[in-house]
């Protein structure tokens, strides 16, 4: 048996002066989807007439007799191949939902509420040929949520493969992982179970720690529409902002106002292609992505995730350190983009060194892990910058600790910072071998 951690995290913030601005802590799950609706503005929830999520693959919607305490009959679902899966038209959270695989139910009751979309993808997981690769595993789960309408983000995901599923068994195991980790919002949860030629059983579990649901937002609009997203926080939030990645260009930053915790905020896809949105919150650790959603333009959604080298990559020298290696490839995306190289700070090596060790003993990706947010620690160590900017991450090599902190808006605008001159980064390694990065920028002039 197997169980798979998120395969990165990361996080990004920016503080100038006396002033903290939140820039974006992002845990990445790849994703896609596209949008074009106004959510009610008076509904908690989202309304009952919103999209149905296509391609389902026998997975249900919470009934009322469901609801009622009363159990669906049915037959296993093991040997069945989910369809072709369409986009959905909108995207929005909670779809609660139950396994329709009886052997699962008392497993999928251990890990949280469940989900339709988690469902379905932890279905797909359980039924993908090549099971050798947990990262792309996340990656492509990240994917397919945002296919299907989801925008949950940070999805954790535990596999096994039995020659017999013990129920009893299945559901300790479950439940011993789902709760191995502070809950800062609320637990949902997807299974699924497949069946190989040789008799084996694959069953797999998707959870995702939610701090933010989303009313329907569509995921494929005309170039110049204007959207307006609104969310409802899960976890007090004093801060919001939403970050836009165009398909070229830099990315957007809109402030979004936060009000009995409810957020609102209006923007329009300008041109064509995928749009990348990103809903940020100000929670307990810092700055965080709740949510994200793609929104297609003109054009037809992805059909699968993007897996292209990203700038910098080349630069990869593997005789490195993996902080120099690192070092080397933030250096090579911004000259790829036309920028200045960022001179290395040994004094902001060791600040990024003690926060990734903190981050290791505290077990999470976060700003602030007891010794103040990135401003309080740089001028701790006596230096007195014009400003101050910090990404962490955690993943299991250079290269998607690289493409990770590229793919978010938020992390992007951070490496790409026209100001900043010098940097410190760090990566320490973790038992289970996932690597802890910090990375720290400054404008020391």
């Amino acid at each position: 048996m197997q169980s798979i951690s998120p395969s990165f995290y990361a996080a990004s913030m920016v503080s100038q002066g006396n002033a903290r601005i939140p820039y974006l802590f992002i845990a990445l799950s790849l994703g896609l989807l596209s949008a074009a609706c106004a959510p009610k503005k008076d509904a908690a929830l989202p309304p009952k007439k919103a999209a149905p999520l296509v391609g389902a693959s026998g997975l249900k919607e919470i009934n009322k007799d469901e609801k009622d305490g009363k159990k669906t009959e049915g037959k296993s679902t093991a040997k069945k191949k989910s369809p072709s899966m369409p986009w959905a038209k909108e995207t929005y959270s909670p779809r609660p939902g139950s396994t329709p695989e009886p052997l699962l139910e008392e497993a999928a009751s251990t890990c949280g509420r469940g989900d339709v979309a988690l469902h379905q993808v932890a279905q797909l997981l359980a039924e993908k040929k090549d099971k050798g690769d947990h990262v792309k595993s996340v990656e492509l789960a990240g994917f397919h949520l945002r296919r299907l309408g989801s925008p949950y983000v940070m999805p954790r995901l535990w596999s096994a493969t039995v020659k017999t599923v013990n129920e009893e068994e299945l559901a300790d195991l479950v439940s011993e992982w789902a709760h191995a980790r502070p809950v800062l919002g609320e637990l949902r949860c997807g299974v699924g179970l497949s069946q190989s030629e040789d008799g084996m059983t694959r069953v797999t579990v998707l959870q995702v720690d939610v701090l933010a649901d989303v009313q329907p937002l569509p995921t494929q609009v005309d170039s110049g529409e204007w959207l307006e997203l609104e969310a409802n926080f899960l976890s007090p939030t004093s801060a919001a902002t939403v970050v836009l990645l165009p398909p070229s260009g830099a990315p957007r930053r809109l402030d979004a106002q936060v009000e009995a915790g409810r957020v609102k905020a209006r923007f329009s896809i300008e041109t064509t292609g995928t749009w990348l949105v990103q809903l940020m919150a100000t929670q307990s650790g810092g700055p965080r992505p709740v949510a994200q959603m793609l929104v297609t333009a003109d054009e037809p959604p992805p059909s699968s995730p993007d897996a292209s080298p990203v700038p910098g990559e080349e630069a990869m020298d593997e005789s490195l350190s993996p902080a120099d290696a690192l070092f080397s490839l933030v250096n090579a995306a911004r000259d790829d983009q036309g920028l200045p190289a960022l001179k290395r700070s040994r004094a902001l090596d060791r600040v990024a060194r003690e926060h990734s060790h903190a981050m290791i003993k505290q077990g999470r990706i976060s700003h602030n892990t007891g010794a103040g947010d990135p401003a309080r620690r740089v001028a701790a160590s006596g230096l007195s910058p014009e400003a101050t900017g910090e990404n962490v991450a955690r993943a299991r090599s250079v290269i998607r600790l690289h493409r990770v902190l590229w793919a978010s808006p938020a992390h992007r605008e951070n490496l790409l910072l026209r100001r900043w001159n010098e940097a410190g980064i760090a990566i320490v390694k973790q038992e289970d071998g996932a690597l802890f990065a910090t990375q720290l920028f400054i404008d020391s002039d």
